[in-house]
C-alpha cells in the first residue's frame, strides 16, 4: 500500500503542469507611433540621469530636491507601501510549500462512578502535525508571480512619486525666486518713480507742473506700492510650499531663500532645443506611472492563471507524529508513539458556475488594467508633445519680451528727457513707467515659464526614472 501511496505523488510530480495563459498585452501606442508623434529624429542609448534638475546649474534647488527626495512624507510612505509588499511577497510565496505545526496538549476526564467500566482518562499528547498542498498545476508559481508584480508596481509607483515631489519642488522654486525678482523690480521701479515724482513736485512748486500731472506721478508711486503686498505674501506662499515638499516646519529650511546669489529667473535659461527630439525611444515606455500599470495587469494575469488552476484536482498530504501517554514521565517512549498520513485529491465536480464565472470575471479586470496601461501610454505621448511644444513656443516668447523690453526702455528714457525738458506731458511719462513695469514683469514671466516647461518635459518623460532605458 505505501509502495502504491509513492507512486501515485511520484507520478502527479513527474506531470506537473502550469495550466494558465502567458501574459499579453496589445498596445495601443506602437514604436513607430512614438516616432512619429513625437518626432524623435535620433535615438540615444546613454542612461537617463534621474537628477535632471542639475541642468539649471542652481546650487540652491539642488539642496532643495536632496532634502525633498529623503524627507517628504509623501516618499515615506511610499517606502513604507514598498517594504509592506515585500513581505506580502515573503508571505504569500510559500503558500505552497509544507507547513508543520508542533502541538502538545493534556487532558483529564473523571469518570462516572455510576457507569459500568468507567475509568479516569489522564492523556499527555506532543507531536508534529504536517500538511501540504502539492502544486501541480503552477498555482503557488501564479501567487508568487502575482505579488512580485505587485511589489514592482508599488516601487514604480514610488518612482513616480518622487518624479512628481522632484518636479513639484521645482516649481515652486521658480514661482518663488520669479516673485522675488518681481519684488526687486518693483521695488527698483519704486525708488524710479519716487525720483520723477520729487522732479514734478519741484516742477509743481516752481508752477511749471500742474494738479494733474503731480497727481499723475503720485498715483504711479502709489500703485506700485500696491503691487509690492502680494509679492510678498506668494513669497511666504512658495516658502512655505517648499518647506512642506521637504517634510520641515517653514523655519527649518535648509537654507535661507530670501538670500541668493544669483536668480535663476533674471535671465533666459539656454538650453538646445534640439534634445526635445533627441532621447531614447524606450523612455516613454518606461515611464514610472506606465510601468506600474503594467505590473499590475501583470499581476492580474496571474490571478487568472489562479483562478483556472481552481478547475483542476488539488492533491493533499497531512500527515502526523506524535506522543501519548497517561504519564508525562512516559511520553517521550517508544511505547507512546504515534503516526499517520492522510493522502487526499479533491475534485471539483458541480459549483454552479461559481469556478468558471471568476475566471471570466478576473479576465475583465485584467482587461480593464490594459486599458489603463493604454490610456497611460497615450497620455504620456500627449505630455511629451504638449510640453515640447510649449518650450519652443516660450523661446520664441521670450524673444519677443526681450525685444519688447528693450524698446520700452528706450522709450522710458526718451519720454522722461522729453518731460524734464518741457516737451510734452506727465501723462506720457506715467503711460511709459507703466508699460515699462509690465514689460519688465513681461520677461521675467517668460524666463521662469522656459524652465517651468522644460521641467514638465523632463517630467513626461519619466524624471529618469526610466527602469528599462536605464538598465
Amino acid at each position: 500500500m505505501r509502495k502504491q501511496i509513492y507512486l501515485l505523488f511520484s507520478l502527479f510530480l513527474t506531470t506537473s503542469c502550469h495550466v494558465g495563459e502567458d501574459f499579453e498585452s496589445k498596445p495601443f501606442v506602437q514604436n513607430k507611433d512614438i516616432i512619429e508623434n513625437l518626432q524623435i529624429s535620433s535615438f540615444q542609448n546613454t542612461d537617463v540621469s534621474n537628477k535632471w534638475y542639475e541642468v539649471f546649474k542652481d546650487s540652491d534647488l539642488n539642496t532643495l530636491i536632496r532634502y525633498a527626495t529623503n524627507n517628504n512624507f509623501t516618499v515615506q510612505q511610499g517606502l513604507e507601501r514598498l517594504k509592506q509588499s515585500r513581505y506580502a511577497l515573503m508571505i504569500h510565496s510559500k503558500q505552497m510549500f509544507p507547513m508543520i505545526d508542533a502541538n502538545g496538549s493534556y487532558n483529564f476526564s473523571k469518570a462516572s462512578n455510576n457507569v459500568d467500566y468507567a475509568y479516569d482518562v489522564n492523556a499527555f499528547k506532543a507531536g508534529l502535525d504536517a500538511s501540504w498542498e502539492l502544486d501541480i498545476w503552477g498555482k503557488g508559481e501564479y501567487i508568487t508571480e502575482q505579488y512580485s508584480e505587485l511589489m514592482n508596481n508599488v516601487q514604480y509607483s514610488l518612482f513616480n512619486i518622487k518624479v512628481s515631489i522632484i518636479a513639484e519642488t521645482v516649481l515652486n522654486y521658480i514661482n518663488l525666486r520669479e516673485a522675488q525678482e518681481k519684488l526687486r523690480i518693483a521695488e527698483r521701479n519704486l525708488y524710479l518713480q519716487r525720483d520723477i515724482l520729487q522732479t514734478v513736485r519741484d516742477k509743481y512748486n516752481a508752477g511749471i507742473a500742474d494738479d494733474l500731472a503731480l497727481n499723475q506721478a503720485e498715483y504711479a508711486v502709489e500703485t506700485t506700492k500696491s503691487t509690492i503686498p502680494p509679492l510678498k505674501t506668494q513669497i511666504e506662499n512658495y516658502k512655505n510650499a517648499l518647506a512642506v515638499l521637504l517634510g520641515v516646519l517653514p523655519t527649518n529650511l535648509p537654507l535661507n531663500l530670501d538670500k541668493y546669489k544669483k536668480n535663476i529667473t533674471a535671465n533666459t535659461f539656454r538650453f538646445d532645443t534640439k534634445k526635445l527630439y533627441q532621447f531614447p525611444l524606450d523612455v516613454v515606455r518606461s515611464r514610472p506611472d506606465i510601468m506600474a500599470a503594467e505590473a499590475n495587469a501583470r499581476a492580474q494575469n496571474s490571478v487568472v492563471n489562479q483562478a483556472i488552476t481552481n478547475l483542476y484536482p488539488t492533491v493533499n498530504l497531512s500527515a502526523t507524529f506524535g506522543f501519548i501517554s497517561s504519564s508525562g514521565h512516559s511520553l517521550f517512549n517508544n511505547d507512546s508513539q504515534i503516526y499517520g498520513y492522510t493522502p487526499g485529491v479533491t475534485l471539483p465536480i458541480w459549483h454552479w458556475g461559481q469556478l468558471t464565472n471568476n475566471i471570466e470575471l478576473q479576465k475583465h479586470i485584467k482587461e480593464e488594467y490594459l486599458l489603463n496601461y493604454n490610456e497611460s501610454m497615450l497620455m504620456a505621448v500627449t505630455e511629451i508633445r504638449n510640453a515640447v511644444t510649449a518650450v519652443e513656443q516660450a523661446y520664441k516668447t521670450n524673444i519677443y519680451s526681450k525685444s519688447s523690453l528693450n524698446k520700452m526702455r528706450n522709450v522710458m528714457e526718451l519720454t522722461r528727457n522729453k518731460y524734464e525738458n518741457g516737451l510734452i506731458d506727465f501723462t506720457d511719462v506715467a503711460t511709459a513707467e507703466q508699460n515699462y513695469l509690465n514689460a519688465q514683469n513681461a520677461l521675467i514671466t517668460s524666463n521662469a515659464a522656459i524652465i517651468k516647461y522644460l521641467t514638465a518635459f523632463y517630467k513626461a518623460t519619466g524624471g529618469g526614472y526610466n527602469i528599462r532605458a536605464c538598465q
